[in-house]
């Protein structure tokens, strides 16, 4: 056999392992910082796979697509996205052709791995047709799992996986090599190291590059792990093995540190901890990969993965899927960092802020494109096409410019929330065949331009506070008509994608905005790679001002940060934000001199919001009636109907 001829130089490797194990990799696994780009582990992603195939309900395909997109804005560098058993075995991967083709653009575009399971020939041919590069095959180590699993002996599945591997090679196609039931068998019970060894061979004489070790039943604990990787790293070279541990019994990441002590540099783990154990009722199955990453970050193990994005992605998943987040890391991480963005109320004497508030919309208009409600001093626009994604038609622009227009001449409306129904905030410019966009008249396009900038402008220059309520992605235009905004509340599921570049176009109209409020290096790179930018990374620069707990919480962060404004002046807040809009066209020019000097002397005239204040605070006021000042309907507290 191939390994045969170097089997002293391999056996003479795994006790060098062995040996230093205590030593050097201890010492390396709790100081190490290394300087190289390349991350120090490589961690496979399987939850796209391996976890959502677990799942009893049906996942639909568009999540499918963003969990892996996600995942790979996250900086994973090996996701496993499919699988090609037959549909008829696992209905929940029937749509791994239409999955694979909608992200291998954007994982060749970033050099990421993507590996698939190909358990025979069929389906082996069904993925190189779906452009897959990576071949995983698989066996178990024991025979009773091998015949539940698969219907044939181990030594039947192997010769399937050589099969399997031999095409793959043949075609330029990478092969990955599973071992099923490592440490024990639901079946059979404990399985012989020996065994594992001689199945690992296999692979690798076949041709596999990798072997991955699958606790499949989550037994095994360090000591079962050291045991059997003392007998494997005898013969076979660490670099060529993975370590696959599931949690059933809560020693996988244990089995990780030890494994990564032995010499170790690759493993598996699921997101959020998706697939359960079919062996023992309630348990986990997969190590949560935020678990896995914050063990390793902590020990300065580099992993290339942003930890804190990767938990908000945990979050969002076991929502959408309705599944508890089996990450206790990231869980944590996740709920830490929102209660640092959340906003609550100002603090007040008054007995309306000792309880929960609530606003009393009441509607003011509804043309079928945007409807107006109010509520005090607040006027609230909701975008009403979701089955278009929000998209900007002529007639919602111009509405809603007009709208803009009249209420900047409404001294009793302080605030104005821009919210929409549906899955989307504003997918942009309407690019349907009736839409301008499509019309080849330059004259009718450029009209339609004139409209989209005027709204912007519209929505900048407003002397209200405006707060773009973002409860879903949002593209291109929708982006811009975002950050337009004064303040920016999003619930988790919000995304900002200049996808412009992407269809031959260039977010002109939107640039703006987007270099204003993210500055030139983030809005350059966001433009030109028409990326998926998420919530979390705006929140660490401050360009977004709350993100709500959860998609649902969403209300609650825009009511708490209402109240908190209720308090602030509404003229002074127009010139505030004239002040800083000088201050960004004309830093140190006439006009913001002139206008800082107008702003001083006009504070305390006779009549002003400045005299009020001070008046108040003499009297020791502190939260000042601005609604009664100015003969506003004040906010609507608990006491009332909602």
């Amino acid at each position: 056999m191939a390994l045969t001829a170097t089997r002293a130089a391999n056996a003479h490797l795994g006790r060098a392992y062995v040996l230093n194990a205590a030593l050097a990799h201890r010492a390396s696994f709790v100081r190490h910082r290394s300087t190289q780009a390349k991350p120090d582990v490589c961690i496979l992603e399987v939850g796209p796979r391996d976890g959502l195939q677990n799942i009893k309900q049906h996942v639909d395909t568009s999540i499918k697509i963003d969990l892996i997109k996600r995942l790979a804005a996250a900086g994973c560098q090996a996701i496993e996205a499919a699988s090609f058993v037959s549909p008829k075995w696992i209905p929940q991967l029937a749509d791994s052709p239409e999955v694979m083709k909608a992200i291998l653009p954007l994982m060749e575009e970033k050099g990421i791995r993507v590996p698939v399971l190909t358990p025979n020939m069929k389906g082996f041919e069904r993925s190189v047709q779906s452009g897959a590069r990576e071949a995983v095959v698989f066996a178990s180590a024991s025979e009773g799992f091998s015949w539940k699993n698969t219907n044939c002996s181990v030594e039947e599945a192997l010769n399937r996986a050589e099969a399997v591997v031999k095409a793959a090679i043949s075609q330029g196609v990478r092969a990955r090599g599973v071992i099923s039931c490592i440490f024990a068998c639901p079946y059979d019970g404990p399985t012989d190291p020996a065994k594992v060894l001689q199945v690992a061979k296999r692979f690798l004489e076949m041709g596999c590059f990798e072997v991955g070790l699958g606790d499949t039943i989550g037994v095994g604990t360090p000591a079962a792990t050291e045991k059997l990787l003392r007998v494997l790293l005898s013969e076979i070279p660490a670099e060529k093995l993975a370590g696959h541990y599931h949690d059933t019994y809560g020693q996988a990441v244990a089995n990780i540190s030890k494994s990564y002590e032995m010499g170790l540099r690759a493993f598996d783990s699921s997101v959020a901890g998706l697939g359960g154990c079919p062996y023992a009722k309630g348990a986990t199955g997969n190590v949560a990969t935020e678990d896995v990453v914050y063990m390793f970050h902590d020990a300065g193990v580099s992993t290339g993965i942003d930890l804190e994005q990767l938990s908000g992605i945990g979050d969002w998943i076991s929502r959408t899927v309705n599944m508890k987040n089996g990450s206790r890391a990231g869980a944590a991480i996740f709920a830490k960092g929102q209660s640092k963005a959340v906003a609550t109320p100002a603090t007040s004497t008054s007995a309306a802020t000792t309880t929960k508030p609530e606003l009393k919309w009441e509607q003011i208009s509804d043309d079928g494109e945007h409807r107006v409600s109010r509520s005090g001093p607040v006027v609230k626009i909701t975008l009403t096409r979701p089955r278009n994604g929000n998209a900007m038609t002529d007639t919602m622009v111009e509405g809603i410019t007009k709208l803009f227009h009249d209420l900047a001449k409404d001294q009793t409306v302080f605030q104005i929330v821009l919210d929409a129904e549906g899955k989307y905030f504003c997918t942009g410019m309407d690019l349907s065949a009736s839409g301008s966009t499509s019309n080849n008249d330059r004259a009718v396009k450029e009209a339609y331009y004139r409209k989209i900038e005027n709204l912007f402008l519209a929505v900048m220059n407003a002397p209200q506070t405006t707060i773009a309520k973002v409860q879903g992605p949002c593209f291109g235009g929708g982006v811009g008509l975002t950050f337009a905004c004064d303040i920016r509340l999003v619930s988790p599921n919000a995304r900002f994608t200049m996808s412009e570049i992407k269809l031959g176009m260039s977010p002109a109209t939107i640039s703006r905005h987007m270099i204003r409020e993210w500055g030139i290096s983030l809005a350059r790179e966001a433009m030109l790679t028409g990326r998926e930018v998420s919530p979390a990374e705006l929140d660490k620069l401050g360009i977004v001002q709350g993100i709500a707990a959860s998609h649902e919480a969403l209300d609650d962060l825009v009511t708490d940060y209402l109240f908190r404004l209720r308090n602030c002046a509404p003229r002074s807040a127009a010139a505030i934000k004239e002040l800083v809009r000088i201050g960004w066209t004309d830093p140190g020019g006439e006009e913001q001199t002139k206008y800082v000097k107008h702003v001083f002397a006009s504070m305390i005239e006779p009549g002003s919001e400045g005299e009020h204040g001070m008046s108040q605070f003499r009297k020791k006021i502190k939260d000042v009636d601005w609604a009664g000042f100015w003969g506003a309907r004040p906010l609507v507290s608990n006491s009332s109907s909602a």
